[in-house]
């Protein structure tokens, strides 16, 4: 990552009006939150996910998978929002609109006090019955207190459609957007890859920022930041408005 590409960047953001923000697991995993695939903590490394991430194998692993949800929104709750987390919060201070798309269900975005946030797959906040669809806090045991029905996560199993609407408000926030964020992603899951894609249909320059670009599907059609969010997000942040900092 080059100090050249870097002032490029901040000067893309301090003259953008509309910027999606597209973040995915690498951005929670500063702030110490496990991914699913990569690293040696990484989750589906210790459990079958076709015992705890699919809607069938969650009903027959009861309570286990159940406890293990627990778990995870009890981390969840537990980290803090990082720098990374903290310097878009900033941004959407300069620009005129700033939507976060996320993967992530861990609320840190919220928690930093971002104010307009896209959950694509769900969150931990809170559960919700197979049954009746009602939403609970976490308890005990995956029971609803108002039909007697299975309790889940409120997130998006393997096999399960996203949000209703959600997808359709990210597309067509990342077509209309100046500037386009790939934070802590692949870009390789569908359907989610396809929201940089309609950015850059759309016109908007696409900065990808990640610690390793090796897999990324972009080629030199985007500007890539090599480096973590906390490192490389509070410098654009800084770059953009230098006088906001003193």
């Amino acid at each position: 990552m080059s100090n050249e590409s870097l002032i490029a960047t901040a000067a893309l953001l301090r003259d953008a009006r509309r910027v999606v923000v597209f973040t995915g697991a690498g951005v929670s995993a500063e702030s110490g939150v496990p991914t699913f695939r990569a690293a040696a903590n990484a989750l589906w490394s210790q459990v079958d996910v076709q015992n705890f991430a699919y809607p069938d194998g969650y009903r027959r692993n009861q309570p286990d998978a159940w406890h293990w949800y627990a778990a995870r929104a009890a981390k969840a709750r537990e980290v803090l929002p990082n720098v990374g987390h903290h310097a878009i919060v900033e941004m959407e201070q300069h620009v005129d609109e700033l939507l976060v798309v996320t993967q992530n269900i861990d609320n840190l975005h919220q928690r930093a006090g971002s104010r307009n946030v896209l959950e694509l797959h769900g969150n931990l906040r809170e559960a919700r019955c197979f049954d009746c669809g009602g939403r609970s806090a976490w308890a005990a045991e995956p029971v609803c207190a108002a039909c007697g029905g299975l309790l889940r996560p409120d997130v998006v199993m393997f096999e399960e459609m996203l949000p209703e609407g959600a997808l359709e408000r990210a597309f067509e926030a990342a077509g209309a957007c100046d500037l386009l964020f790939s934070v802590g992603t692949s870009n390789l899951v569908w359907p989610a890859t396809e929201v940089p894609r309609y950015a850059l249909r759309g016109g908007a320059r696409v900065v990808v920022v990640n610690p390793e670009m090796e897999g990324q599907p972009w080629g030199h059609h985007v500007t890539q930041l090599t480096g973590a969010s906390g490192q490389v997000l509070p410098e654009l942040v800084r770059l953009a408005w230098p006088d906001a900092a003193k």
